[in-house]
Formats: C-alpha cells, structure tokens, sequence
C-alpha cells in the first residue's frame, strides 16, 4: 500500500473511533406527533447557541414514547434531557440523569368542555365520555392524581375513558363529540379559546413545575455548571431567542431538588 493510502486509511479508522471527531452533545426530545425536521427546526436557536458557548456541536433526536425516551436515558444515549418534569424525575431515579433550570411558571391539568355540553361544574362530569393524552404523559398522570385526590375512581365514574395521541385529539374529540370532557394543559385553555373555541373550563388540578432541562449525571460538575449558567444566559441571546420567540416562553430558571418533592410524592416517582 502506498504511503498516502495509509495515511488515508489511518485518518479514517480516527475519525470513525472518535479520536479526532468532536464530540457531539445530544439533547433528547420526547414528541408525540411532530415529524423530527419540525422538532430540530424548532429548537435550532437553542442548539446553535449551545454549540456556540459549550464550543460542541449539540444535536438533537427526538423520540415518539415515553417508554423509549426512558429507555435511551439508561442507555445513557443523550446528553442532555428536555421535557416535562416527570420524565425527567424518572430519568433521574433510573439514570441519573440531573436536573439544571427550568420554565418558570407551572403545569396542571385542566378538564374542559364545550360550552354546548352542558358541563359546567365538576359534579356534571359524572357518567361523562373523558379523553386525555398519552396514558404516560404528564398531565394525564396529574389529572388522574386529581381525580383520585377528590375520591373519584375513574373507571367508575366516566362512561369511557379514551387516550388520544396528543392535545390535537382532545380537542378534535370533543368538537367531534367523540368526548364530553377533555383534559390537557390549563395554558391550552387561553389558547383554544382565543382561537374561537367555545370551551368551559370544569376544574383545574394543583400547579407543577415547568418543562425542566436535565444533564446526563456521571458528566463532570464543571460542565453542569456550564450549561446551566449557558441556559440561565440564553434567552437574552439573539440566536438562542428564536427559540423563546417560537415557544412564547421567556426563558430559563435554576432548577433546585425541592421544586419536585410535591410532584415526586403525587405521582409515587
């Protein structure tokens, strides 16, 4: 073999082992419906800007499930973790994974009607069609807390429960009268509503905390320190603000240990 052919065969067999590729930090992404061209659009602003401060190319993958989102946290396959708090507390019971900031504000579970139904007030949801979202979701698990905390059963209580994908099919199921009573986000009922939809807000469950960002656990401490400082900085990054602008959130909040305990302790976690 000629000289630069080995040479050429050497460069390939290190860039292939990783010896002279730049690492590439991965942020996962649990999302139900959206194709993943529109979630690595959505959060191209972040990403580019954490490439830029922690001067490594961060990548995201998105997955469909929760099953499989938390399947790939043990495997220690991302890097970083983005998503509703109680994934992101079973990431950390399992795989240790550290939560850094947060979305300031909270998430509860609201129980909405059309205003044609008649459904107005908690004790007319008895003997009603429900649907909530994927069994695993957040706010399905804060919904069905809520219920239970009122001494409600469920499965006694509703004709019929139903799952639907994501909040898209609560509402298309309730506007298609598939449902009586459809539960999502309580940030959802501004949004609908301002959309034209004519929605009855039933009852609303007890505030959690926000979307939380979390950082793979046997990573050094002075690189938790990076990006959460990154995190904490990037809403008043030109770049990074696209993704605030496309999200309407305003920003990043330091995550403490206590801000879940209330959570930890609702959903058995």
């Amino acid at each position: 073999m000629k000289k630069q052919q080995r040479w050429g065969v050497l460069l390939g067999m290190l860039l292939s082992t990783g010896a002279w590729a730049e690492e590439i930090l991965i942020l996962g992404i649990q999302e139900y419906s959206k194709s993943p061209i529109l979630v690595v659009q959505e959060y191209q602003g972040l990403t580019r800007y954490l490439s830029r401060v922690l001067k490594q190319p961060v990548r995201i993958e998105t997955v469909k499930t929760h099953a499989e989102y938390l399947k790939k946290a043990q495997a220690k396959r991302f890097t970083f973790m983005y998503g509703p708090p109680s994934m992101i507390l079973s990431a950390s019971k399992q795989a240790g994974y550290q939560p850094v900031a947060k979305i300031p504000g909270l998430l509860s579970a609201a129980f909405m009607s059309l205003s044609s139904s008649g459904i107005a007030f908690p004790e007319d949801m008895k003997g009603k069609r429900i649907g909530f979202t994927d069994k695993d979701s957040m706010i399905t698990q804060l919904g069905m807390a809520h219920l239970q905390g009122m001494g409600i059963d469920p499965a006694s209580h509703f004709k019929s429960i139903t799952y639907f994908r994501d909040v898209d099919g609560v509402l298309a199921a309730m506007k298609l009268n598939l449902i009586d009573i459809g539960v999502a986000n309580s940030g959802l009922f501004n949004a609908w509503t301002n959309k034209g939809n004519d929605i009855n807000m039933v009852m609303q469950g007890k505030g959690m905390p926000h979307l939380t960002f979390a950082v793979r656990g046997d990573l050094s401490e002075g690189f938790r320190e990076a990006v959460t400082h990154a995190l904490l900085k990037a809403s008043q990054d030109s770049e990074a603000h696209e993704y605030f602008r496309y999200s309407s959130f305003p920003g990043f909040e330091p995550a403490k240990p206590q801000d879940y305990a209330e959570l930890e302790k609702l959903l058995h976690l």
